[in-house]
């Protein structure tokens, strides 16, 4: 690593040499998203860009006023479709189970945690975000509710050009990021690195109330928890392109992704029975130092056939995991009067993989393409949980066998498949089909019970519009998709997290399928632009989280399979420019979820409406000064035991730009109103819960971005991001 950070130095101090500049880059087209007739209807608007080709929405954030003092996570908050709750976990629909990618491909940096990567990667390096709700069979199947593709800026033609940018904000916050990218022309050097200081103060409250099935009498606990943190995030990337000749190129970047901090928390736990006196009272106090690394080698070589999209792409990506917690805790115990307890929970993660990526592109024509490629990926979880107690007696630790264990999960994923276009007059057609085999191994160490799954599955894929118009479009896409357990999903041995709160996998869960059916519509006239969309999701085997008591004041989670369960519902965006100087960007959702959880033991069928809305307004109130507010709001939202209450944040922040907009100042007030919150109830006939979570205040940044070489930025080209992550 630190040759590494010694090359990305020293390119990054050779971008600063005076009298070269670079012009700015053209979007990218992700993989298998080729210039066809199909994909011509672009909708355009002062503050955002819409493009809905035959298989995605595209929208270009990059193109947008740079997000000085935001986040990923900041900018998907404002993407239609996209909801990021309050601990920064991405859902798409309504379904947190959306596969996120980075430039098209499976990347190291969004895995188990991405959502404290997406906290972390600097908004300004985001070229465009696309959403794909029913992927083709050229995608990976994985993630019931579809892909997010977050596409990074690229500079590739000759020159050099770079920016910095600096942020700080109450709470002790800080941030930079410091890129750049040379080119004297048949190779590319290109970087980034940045570090991140976040500060985190999160509050949580829990009722609990269990009837015994025994003695009929009411149990009940009350747990309130406060916890803080400041994750310190480092991201760093460089990259080597070669031009070999006129048609071949070759590729080699590495990426890395550090995050630590030292976790303080307290819970305080008050528990009883009836109406009678508390038999408990404790603090459980917590220490826990915490790290995240991730390191990705990605290898690419292109060969272009005759320069008119016939091409062949192989691609060899390594990367490699790792996250430890050190979890110590102390009990200090006011009924009844007993000494203070301590115990040592550690768990460790090891997770390499290997994915290998062949794909060939042939425009057979000027109306027609045929997309082939074969994919084998192979991930490893390696995972050693280890809990011991100090007996108070003899003050030596004991190891608790029922925690302690080793658990291992290696899966094998290889697919062959393709996809054809054609174009037929006004009607798009564009049929795939995938076929994978999964080979799947789990191996409880500690236990000694090894487990060996192969299975094989057809995901086909259907996609056609249909031009009414030069500016109306209609389309209608069909997909098969998938989420397998992962290694936490397995596990059989409980995660002890407190006296009243244990996490346990299921080793008999199986994956979830999804058949998803769309149909939209999108109009364009002048500066106005409307997209809308009518979606049905049908799935079997969900997964869903269970919680029961196997005590009177012992809670266990664990996962098991749904019968089955149905959404459908309908989305829209809008572009509108109601003045000169304001332009509106507004999207919503409303839909249906019902869930079948019989098999559970619950005789009836689940259902529910709940919506979600977005506003955007951007007001030019110079030529040099921009104000922005928005607003997000989702509704109530069903779970299989109970519901979530609605949550409503709204955002503020002025850009001003200085000397001739190379240097541009940005303030953002985040969670305006203070109103962020989770609150979640559940309710069954032994159990009822009610919790709630809050983050820190509302925060406050303030930051100063500057652009030299070529790319400096202009006039709208930045947007106020925000910080809504916990």
């Amino acid at each position: 690593m630190r040759f590494v950070l010694a090359l990305l130095v020293l390119l990054l101090a050779a971008v600063q040499l005076p009298g070269q500049s670079l012009a700015p880059t053209a979007p990218v087209p992700a993989p298998g998203d080729q210039p066809v007739r199909m994909d011509r209807v672009e909708v355009t608007a002062i503050q955002q860009t819409f493009l809905n080709s035959i298989d995605r929405k595209t929208y270009n954030v990059g193109a947008d006023i740079q997000s000085v003092t935001g986040s990923a996570s900041d900018i998907l908050q404002n993407i239609p479709s996209v909801q990021v709750d309050i601990d920064g976990n991405v859902s798409l629909r309504g379904d947190d189970n959306v596969q996120i990618l980075i430039d098209g491909r499976s990347s190291a940096l969004m895995g188990a945690n991405r959502a404290d990567v997406l906290a972390a990667l600097p908004a300004d390096s985001i070229e465009r975000i696309e959403v794909i709700t029913n992927p083709s069979a050229m995608y990976k199947p994985d993630g019931s509710a579809g892909i997010i593709n977050i596409v990074l800026k690229k500079k590739h033609k000759p020159g050099i050009s770079g920016s910095l940018r600096l942020t700080a904000g109450n709470g002790r916050r800080f941030g930079a990021t410091l890129n750049g990218s040379y080119n004297p022309g048949r190779y590319n050097i290109f970087g980034t690195l940045t570090l991140r200081q976040d500060d985190r103060i999160r509050v949580a409250t829990d009722n609990r109330s269990f009837t015994d099935p025994t003695t009929l009498l009411p149990a009940t606990t009350q747990t309130t928890t406060t916890e803080h943190g400041r994750p310190l995030s480092e991201i760093a990337q460089i990259g080597f392109e070669y031009n070999a000749a006129k048609t071949d190129k070759l590729g080699e970047t590495i990426n890395y992704n550090c995050r630590t901090f030292v976790r303080h928390a307290a819970e305080h736990d008050v528990s009883g029975e009836g109406a009678g006196p508390p038999t408990t009272n404790y603090d459980r106090l917590r220490v826990d130092p915490e790290y995240e690394r991730d390191l990705e080698s990605k290898t690419t070589y292109e060969h272009d056939f005759n320069g008119g999209g016939h091409t062949l792409n192989l691609e060899f990506r390594g990367e490699h995991h790792t996250e430890e917690e050190d979890n110590q805790y102390s009990d200090v115990y006011a009924v009844p009067v007993t000494p203070t307890t301590h115990d040592h929970t550690r768990i460790f993660t090891n997770e390499p993989g290997t994915e290998a990526t062949a794909e060939y592109s042939d425009p057979l024509s000027a109306n027609s393409k045929l997309e082939l490629g074969f994919n084998r990926t192979e991930d490893i979880s390696n995972q050693d949980h280890f809990r011991e107690v100090l007996d108070p007696t003899t003050s030596n630790w004991e190891v608790d066998p029922s925690v302690t264990n080793r658990f291992i999960l290696d899966q094998t994923v290889q697919a062959l498949y393709g996809t054809y276009r054609q174009s037929i007059g006004d009607l798009g057609v564009m049929p795939g089909l995938r076929l994978e085999q999964a080979d799947v191994g789990t191996n409880q160490v500690t236990s000694g019970i090894l487990n060996e799954t192969r299975y094989h599955r057809l995901y086909p894929s259907l996609h056609l519009t249909y031009d009414l118009t030069e500016t109306r479009q209609l389309q209608l896409n069909y997909s098969h998709r998938v989420r397998r357990p992962e290694s936490d999903d397995l596990n059989p041995y409980p995660e002890y997290q407190d006296p009243y709160n244990l996490r346990e996998g299921n080793p008999y869960l199986k994956a979830e399928e999804t058949h998803s059916l769309e149909t939209g519509y999108q109009y364009k006239k002048d500066e106005t632009a409307y997209l809308a969309a009518l979606f049905y999701r049908y799935s079997y085997d969900d997964f869903t989280t269970v919680s029961q008591y196997i005590s009177p004041t012992t809670l266990l989670t664990t996962e098991e399979n749904l019968s089955e369960s149905q959404s459908g519902g309908a989305e829209w965006a809008a572009t509108v420019l109601p003045g000169e100087n304001l332009s509106l960007n507004a999207s919503g959702n409303i839909f249906y979820n019902q869930i079948d959880a019989s098999n559970l033991g619950y005789g009836t069928k689940k259902s529910t409406f709940a919506w979600a809305g977005k506003l955007s307004a951007d007001y030019d109130w110079s030529k040099s000064t921009t104000l922005q507010l928005n607003a997000n709001y989702t509704a109530k939202r069903l779970t299989p035991q109970g519901y979530r209450l609605p949550t409503f944040v709204t955002n503020f922040g002025i850009k001003h730009e200085l000397k001739n907009r190379s240097i541009s100042l940005i303030l953002t007030v985040s969670d305006l109103l203070n109103s962020l919150k989770e609150e979640t109830r559940l309710s069954t006939p032994v159990l009822t819960e009610d919790s709630t979570r809050r983050r820190s205040s509302r925060i406050v940044y303030v930051g100063v971005t500057y652009g030299f070489g070529s790319s400096k930025k202009k006039a709208k080209e930045d947007t106020l991001q925000f910080d809504n992550n916990l």
